[in-house]
């Protein structure tokens, strides 16, 4: 503090002192509460396309879509799916389907993405894809990921299918580490074929 400043603070009246701390005090917890508010209701989504190889047929019926792939045990399969960041702030994602938990079934043994481009539509291009790695998604742009995952290797009967629809997302925003399910915006199924 200055000379004037500290000899003001002097000559303030003690009520007025007192007031300060308490002002100040609510000032900090209704910024961290806001900073938190803002952090925990920030939510990723499906992005407006997604991708799959020859290798499998997709199909639309009513509202739902679904990629259907044949069951070839211990193989792999690749699809495309897009994550959007609706904003009002940039994310960093730093994990897909990375936890323990999130691969019980399906192992994630590639990812890959093309670059997260608010200026274009997205494009899901497998030549130009570069291994995952953590990518900064601008608020209102969509990241493309290519997820190959290994198929179990068991029996499985002919008409039987595995499937699931969402990715485990690990992302920051605004400096805080978050975990979300983000639907792909498909279903996809692995199905037993005679």
């Amino acid at each position: 503090m200055g000379i004037d400043a500290a000899a003001r603070f002097k000559r303030m009246p003690p009520v007025a002192r007192r007031r300060r701390l308490p002002v100040a005090a609510a000032l900090a917890v209704a910024l961290c509460a806001g900073y938190l508010w803002a952090t925990m209701g920030h939510r990723l989504e499906h992005g407006s396309s997604w991708w799959h190889g020859a290798d499998a047929e997709s199909r639309t019926e009513g509202q739902r879509t679904e990629l259907r792939f044949p069951f070839n045990p211990g193989g792999h399969l690749t699809f495309g799916a897009s994550i959007r960041n609706p904003g009002p702030w940039p994310v960093t994602i730093t994990g897909i389907n990375d936890r323990p938990a999130d691969q019980q079934v399906f192992k994630v043994a590639r990812l890959a993405a093309n670059h997260a481009d608010e200026a274009t539509d997205v494009v899901f291009d497998p030549a130009a894809a570069e291994p995952f790695r953590s990518i900064r998604v601008a608020a209102g742009s969509e990241l493309p990921v290519f997820v190959t995952i290994t198929i179990p290797d068991v029996e499985f009967a002919t008409g039987s299918s595995l499937f699931f629809d969402d990715l485990a997302v690990d992302y920051e925003v605004l400096g805080l580490p978050r975990h979300q399910r983000v639907p792909m915006g498909f279903r996809l199924s692995v199905t037993g074929t005679s």
